[in-house]
């Protein structure tokens, strides 16, 4: 019996950024799929649109995306309208599963959308979180192999982004443009499981898992 997936996370980006390996890997396990952003940013509107369209003719399926259009960094401000919004969206007349963030973030919305989503932590088949380039001491213990059509709809993705448009209070910084922080995870993948053979990874923690 397939299921519902929910990824719940915080901003325009998170997704490309920490999430597709999971949606290419597990697709076919799911009937909806479902991709909830707590907070909008005119700037990156029409990218992820695109971006959007371009992953699911790539992977060949429909996401149900819903933007509750928050503002970014204060989603501690709306903490409880947030969770009531998610929580009317859930099934829970089917088994389902949740991707969001992790709880050692450094970013104050990606911890507000992890909060929330664990009130529904014992509703779940599995719930995973992600890592994400704010996050503290991640402790992974799942590692997706990207295959090269993969890593190159990931980055080029990504690569649509621009720091100076962001919403930030110093502007500085890059979108990832470098191999290494495409690749994270890798070296101690291939330090730890020698007879994998991808060239890139993203990386997760599952918390719980029932099939």
């Amino acid at each position: 019996m397939k299921k519902d997936l929910y990824f719940f996370i915080a901003h325009i980006d998170d997704f490309e950024i920490s999430c597709i390996g999971y949606l290419y890997k597990h697709k076919e396990k799911y009937k909806n799929i479902n991709i909830i952003i707590a907070t909008g940013w005119e700037p990156k509107e029409n990218i992820w649109s695109e971006n959007l369209r371009k992953i699911e003719t790539s992977l060949n399926i429909e996401i149900n995306y819903i933007n509750f259009k928050y503002k970014q960094r204060l989603l501690k401000t709306y903490y409880d309208k947030l969770k009531d919004d998610f929580y009317k969206l859930i099934d829970f007349n089917s088994r389902f599963d949740i991707v969001t963030h992790d709880n050692n973030d450094c970013h104050t919305d990606h911890i507000v959308c992890n909060e929330i989503a664990n009130g529904l932590f014992k509703y779940t088949n599995t719930f995973v979180t992600i890592y994400s380039p704010s996050s503290k001491n991640f402790n992974a213990n799942y590692w997706i192999g990207l295959p090269k059509n993969i890593y190159n709809l990931k980055k080029n993705c990504i690569d649509k982004y621009n720091i100076g448009n962001e919403q930030s209070y110093t502007r500085l910084g890059y979108y990832m443009q470098s191999e290494n922080h495409y690749n994270i995870g890798k070296a101690y993948y291939l330090e730890n499981f020698v007879h994998q053979d991808f060239e890139h990874y993203e990386t997760y923690r599952v918390l719980k898992s029932v099939e």
